[in-house]
């Protein structure tokens, strides 16, 4: 209606006047609104994407987009997301760092996720879905696969002990042993070459009880029955074991 009005010659030039401030002014209080909405919209969204992080992601394998010479290492590690707060943490004797662990908030938006708000620190997302997370690695190599941890994995037996124990591994196609010196040493009948043992570390997060050792996939620590601890461990595959103590 206002354009019509605007366009007649009839209408007297204070109301002509009166007409052009009231559609400018509503034009105006249109942009403002858009810009406000814009605004919102994105602080939204910028919420919505963090919870799309929200859980506990344990490391799995480590690939190279150039198949020749791809490795899948196993990584041992995992990281938490809740509440805008990170926790992250490495198997203590795999990286010479002043510390295996780091902690602070993020933000996950436009497949970044950026710590402490430190644009210097962050991860490039490559894919992420339900259950799987990939972060990009530099010039495509060393791209790290991580696997949401579902709460049907936590631990649901209590104070399942390792130390002094001696277990028979038993999975699809593996069968070791284990022997749990202590608290950081562990001897596998199958590997001869490491002396005096192999270190291992436990870590309580979140509910889930997770096994990292040298050499290996991380473990997940979920039950005791029967005698047999029940585990379930991360590669590109996820593999079942039970550990049976041998006396």
């Amino acid at each position: 209606m206002e354009v019509v009005y605007l366009l007649t010659a009839e209408i007297p030039s204070e109301f002509h006047c009166a007409q052009i401030t009231t559609f400018h002014m509503q034009n105006v209080g249109i942009h403002l609104k858009k810009i406000i909405y814009i605004l919102f919209l994105g602080l939204i969204l910028s919420c919505n994407s963090n919870k799309q992080l929200e859980g506990t992601w344990i490391g799995a394998y480590s690939y190279s987009e150039n198949i020749e010479s791809s490795m899948n290492l196993p990584i041992r590690s995992f990281v938490t997301f809740k509440n805008d707060n990170y926790f992250a943490k490495s198997f203590k004797y795999d990286y010479r760092a002043e510390k295996d662990f780091e902690n602070g908030t993020f933000n996950y938006n436009w497949e970044k996720i950026t710590y402490n708000s430190d644009n210097e620190y962050t991860n490039i997302v490559k894919s992420l879905n339900n259950d799987s997370l990939v972060i990009k690695g530099t010039d495509g190599s060393n791209n790290s696969v991580f696997k949401k941890l579902n709460d049907t994995l936590k631990n649901k037996a209590k104070n399942i002990k390792l130390i002094g124990k001696r277990y028979l591994v038993k999975s699809e196609k593996y069968n070791d042993t284990l022997n749990f010196i202590n608290d950081t040493l562990l001897i596998k009948s199958t590997d001869k070459t490491r002396n005096p043992g192999i270190r291992w570390e436990r870590i309580n997060e979140n509910g889930f009880d997770i096994l990292f050792m040298e050499m290996d996939i991380p473990l997940i620590i979920r039950n005791e029955l029967n005698g047999k601890i029940v585990l379930t461990g991360f590669h590109k595959k996820t593999y079942n074991l039970e550990l049976i103590e041998l006396k």
